[in-house]
């Protein structure tokens, strides 16, 4: 993409440097057409089934919220139920919903004391808010849903390991079956981590996962997207970038793309630092990836884009407004309009691009 291509696209929608950057309501204006915002309050949105609605946390641990899309109806999903708070939620392909969830007690001094200690996974059915029935498994970080099938794969407890399990329903109860020991980095460097993020459509024979890697003082400074194919055990990297952060999040529904949070914009001296923004990545092996927001560097220090979903369609990307301090932290969720965009592109005479 030419330097002009750049600008037209960026900076569009960008709010002059007075604009307090924080402040959601205040980029309305500032917003290109193929951006809206969808809430100005939430985290780690995930679409429904039907692609109607978005769930998403109120806080980066709280409770689940759904949002539709045309209406902007909102309404609270887990509030039937007491819990120690709920850090992810994944919608399956029936509709129920995959929980990973703190245990018995909040801490509200200590709110994500339960994040790296594991999380319980419940299933909420769509037509039961009111009792989440556990699966018997802890977690790390958010697991795996397949959109095809009722498949989920989930990292271990500290993170060096990732099985895989099929839902079943007996009476109306889920478990889990033909779990699995998909891959083990045990006999790898003390700083080597794991983190589930979707089984690859339209087969679903590969997993995509995140490698990190760090030292002492960070064990994720460095990332890179990869994928595992479920048959063979093959994995193979697909951002071929080692210094630099690389995490897979939403996949398109025709398994070409992944969205990835990435830091490949930033000089060298502020790599490594958590100062992100969203790409869709070519999961062909080329690593090439495409710039989709510049918040990071916008407003440094501030503001990133992060946590990009992509609706089952390929229409959409749902996208949250982060935070730098605090992994996974924000407020807010804007939607990409993918149609409207790769329009703009196309009267700006521009293709497919890799930064």
């Amino acid at each position: 993409m030419n330097k002009f291509i750049k600008v037209l696209l960026f900076a569009a929608f960008c709010p002059p440097p007075d604009i307090p950057a924080q402040t959601i309501e205040s980029l309305m204006k500032e917003l290109p057409p193929y951006f809206s915002i969808l809430t100005t309050w939430g985290v780690r949105p995930d679409w429904d089934e039907t692609s109607e609605n978005v769930y998403f946390l109120n806080k980066i641990v709280g409770d689940v919220f759904k949002i539709n899309v045309k209406t902007r109806e909102v309404s609270c999903v887990t509030g039937g139920f007491y819990h120690g708070g709920i850090f992810r939620a994944q919608c399956l392909t029936n509709g129920d919903l995959l929980l990973a969830m703190g245990g018995d007690t909040f801490d509200a001094k200590n709110p994500e004391r339960d994040r790296h200690t594991g999380l319980q996974l419940h299933l909420l059915r769509k037509n039961d808010l009111k009792h989440p029935l556990p699966l018997g498994e802890m977690c790390e970080e958010g697991p795996a849903v397949s959109k095809q099938q009722m498949k989920i794969a989930w990292t271990l407890v500290g993170q060096r390991e990732i099985c895989t399990a099929d839902i079943v329903y007996e009476d109306g109860v889920p478990r889990l079956i033909n779990k699995r020991l998909l891959l083990s980095y045990q006999d790898s460097s003390a700083y080597v981590r794991l983190e589930t993020q979707d089984f690859r459509p339209p087969d679903d024979r590969e997993l995509i996962f995140t490698h990190y890697w760090g030292d002492e003082r960070d064990a994720y400074h460095h990332s890179q997207t990869c994928g595992i194919d479920l048959q063979n055990g093959k994995i193979t990297d697909y951002t071929h970038i080692p210094d630099s952060y690389n995490e897979a999040e939403g996949i398109f529904p025709d398994g070409r793309y992944a969205m990835i949070e990435s830091d490949r914009h930033q000089p060298m001296a502020l790599r490594n630092q958590y100062k992100l923004d969203v790409y869709k990545l070519k999961l062909d092996g080329s690593g090439k990836a495409e710039r989709l927001a510049d918040f990071s560097i916008r407003y440094p220090g501030v503001l990133r884009s992060d946590n990009p979903v992509v609706d089952r369609q390929g229409k959409f990307i749902a996208v949250q407004f982060g935070f730098m301090a605090g992994a996974g932290d924000g407020r807010g969720i804007f939607l990409f309009d993918l149609d409207k965009y790769e329009a703009m592109k196309a009267k700006a005479g521009t293709g497919d691009t890799a930064p």
